[in-house]
């Protein structure tokens, strides 16, 4: 009996339901696994979206700017999957991905880059 007891407080509870975990509402209706109008915890938006809990609850809080003091909604633009960045001058670039990224055409229109073909030459 003093083991059953032992297990019970000492380390015997593995999903850790003794802690308050916060409750987030979501709204939203592009997420499969996910329901419009429950609660869900910062550990179930993450798995939902493929990212870690960190940054799901960045992104809740990075959009509470618009809602009432205390209020944490998650909305489908949290609850998306990682962003890749395949042009990006990070570590994990490649050369290739590099040069794709000096190639992009940045002028839209073509008065736009008949401007850019100006404004480079020399003087």
């Amino acid at each position: 009996m003093i083991t059953e007891i032992a297990k019970q407080y000492n380390g015997g509870n593995k999903n850790h339901r003794n802690r308050n975990a916060t409750l987030i509402k979501y709204i939203g209706n592009e997420s499969k696994t996910l329901i419009n109008g429950e609660y869900y915890t910062f550990r179930q938006l993450g798995e939902a979206a493929g990212v870690s809990p960190e940054a799901i609850k960045s992104r809740v809080n990075n959009e509470m700017h618009n809602y009432p003091k205390g209020t944490r909604v998650a909305t489908d633009n949290c609850v998306r999957p990682k962003q890749e960045k395949p042009f990006g001058f990070e570590k994990g670039a490649t050369k290739t991905h590099r040069e794709m990224r000096l190639k992009l055409p940045r002028c839209e229109e073509p008065s736009e880059a008949l401007m850019a073909k100006w404004l480079r030459r020399k003087l």
